[in-house]
């Protein structure tokens, strides 16, 4: 039987990192974020649904992130509209990433509004990674196109991170540096693997 593990957080706490050691350690790892990627390149699936609601977002390679960002919080498009669109999408992907990787013994799903999809219901466990808020500000403001107003944004739309870590299986702390954030997640691999034996 696979594990099937989720991983959420908070933007800017630090998923992207701990996934990376997932797969450093031969996991394989399935990433929202990067499905939408995909989903938004010119020809696909996604694109061509979304331009035929919001013809302004055309492009020639793909839809415009940034772009998609500046209408949402200046009300212009509707996020709804757009998630109605992406998340079928997004289970028909992952649905095929679970069964390409049956034989594996455990399967991370990296996915940032994982409480807010309700994917608990159909994961084994659920990793919540977190930080300070004021490690979370700093990281984020590096980030480019990241200013207060959008961080904020961001921010009203998921759950509060206190509320993820209550909820979650195993919590991650990232303030700590990498030697310590990569033993925190190799104790979870074993911990998988001992109960997978």
């Amino acid at each position: 039987m696979t594990i099937k593990i989720g991983i959420t957080g908070s933007i800017g706490m630090g998923k992207s990192t701990v996934s990376s050691i997932f797969r450093n350690n031969n996991i394989k790892v399935w990433d929202a974020d990067s499905e939408v990627h995909t989903l938004y390149k010119k020809g696909k699936e996604g694109y061509n649904a979304i331009i035929s609601i919001y013809p302004e977002l055309q492009d020639k390679v793909e839809i415009n992130r940034k772009k998609v960002s500046y209408l949402l919080r200046e009300k212009k498009i509707d996020l709804k509209l757009i998630e109605k669109i992406i998340h079928p999408l997004l289970i028909k992907s992952r649905k095929k990433f679970i069964k390409k990787n049956e034989r594996e013994k455990i399967l991370i799903f990296d996915i940032p509004l994982l409480y807010e999809t309700k994917a608990q219901i159909w994961l084994d466990y659920v990793i919540t990674v977190f930080c300070s808020e004021k490690n979370q500000i700093k990281r984020l403001k590096k980030r480019d196109d990241f200013d207060t107003s959008k961080i904020n944004y961001l921010l009203s739309k998921q759950i509060p991170v206190n509320k993820k870590n209550k909820k979650a299986d195993f919590v991650i702390d990232t303030d700590k540096n990498m030697q310590q954030v990569e033993k925190q997640v190799i104790n979870i691999i074993k911990k998988m693997r001992k109960s997978n034996d």
